[in-house]
């Protein structure tokens, strides 16, 4: 289940919650394992390898701290993450503020605050929020598992789907070269997929007539929502999907990537992209819209990359 009222927040946000949640304990050389890096990002429902970005951005705010504990079940020595007290005070406000937001449970109107106990943390209780406001625990005997979000974590039929397309494309013109093989070997890699899965795939296109109306920006789109799942395109994925556009001959890449970007910004971007827009009208921006647009940025809790994103779909729009 994927939480409406969860996914308004930023990863920082869900981690301040996490440790809000967890605390590191007074026995100074036990920690938990819901602390370790592999603690947190499932926790918070982020794949582990863009943990250490969002962990970076908190320590330099002074908003965690880490230390080095004996963790059950590791044979070595684990980091563990706690806040600060500057970290509880956000914490502490961030809550605060969600407390106070309205729900619907079992037919009533309700408050967030009233569903958080000492049995259910509130970024489940958050989870299992809908988009409609309405909480909605899980059935008795179904276990809710906060899911890591990665290419992996595609339903394996979606992957098979992906890659399919893809090689389908790199067969277009009746050869793969080696860029395109390249290509498709990291593909295979950040889908999960094994030779096994692969061979079979790469074996039928290339024996089987290949369709020549491939939907290229329809493959460009899914490969976009994969990287685009932790709110933010990184370098290394944008890489990646410029790569995929160059294989596709997709020539129309970046408009595709503004249009589903503009559609899938959440309500804090969307107002922030909103505000640039209208500070860039002109062609340039005054000191006095980069100190709004600033203001914005710490209450909003932007990070550097969400940042760089909205500013490249705000000039995208105004070109």
């Amino acid at each position: 289940m994927s939480g409406g009222m969860l996914l308004t927040l930023t990863v920082e946000q869900r981690v301040l919650l996490h440790l809000w949640d967890t605390p590191l304990g007074d026995n100074p050389w036990e920690g938990r394992p819901e602390l370790t890096q592999a603690g947190v990002s499932e926790a918070v429902g982020i794949a582990r390898k863009h943990l250490p970005r969002t962990l970076k951005k908190l320590r330099e705010k002074d908003r965690i701290h880490e230390e080095t504990r004996h963790v059950a079940g590791a044979k070595q020595r684990c980091r563990v993450y706690a806040l600060s007290p500057d970290g509880r005070n956000a914490a502490s406000e961030l809550v605060d503020d969600i407390h106070t937001r309205a729900v619907k449970a079992d037919g009533a109107q309700t408050t967030v605050q009233a569903l958080h106990n000492h049995a259910t943390g509130l970024l489940d209780v958050l989870r299992n929020i809908d988009s409609t406001g309405t909480y909605r625990p899980p059935l008795d005997g179904e276990i809710e598992i906060p899911a890591a979000i990665d290419g992996r974590d595609l339903p394996l039929d979606h992957r098979l789907a992906i890659y399919d397309n893809i090689v389908r494309t790199a067969w277009l013109d009746g050869i793969v070269t080696k860029d395109e093989q390249a290509m498709l070997d990291d593909m295979a890699m950040y889908l999960g997929l094994e030779p096994d899965d692969t061979e079979p795939i790469e074996k039928r296109v290339r024996e089987g007539s290949v369709d020549p109306d491939a939907e290229n920006s329809s493959l460009y789109k899914q490969m976009l929502e994969v990287a685009w799942q932790d709110g933010e395109v990184d370098a290394n994925e944008q890489v990646m999907l410029d790569s995929l556009a160059g294989m596709l001959g997709l020539d129309s890449a970046r408009e595709v990537q503004l249009d589903w970007v503009c559609d899938h910004l959440d309500d804090r971007l969307k107002a922030y992209c909103s505000a640039m827009e209208a500070a860039w009208q002109d062609g340039s921006v005054s000191d006095d819209e980069e100190n709004m647009l600033g203001s914005m940025r710490n209450s909003l809790t932007i990070t550097d990359e969400e940042h760089k994103t909205i500013l490249g779909v705000v000039r995208a729009k105004l070109n």
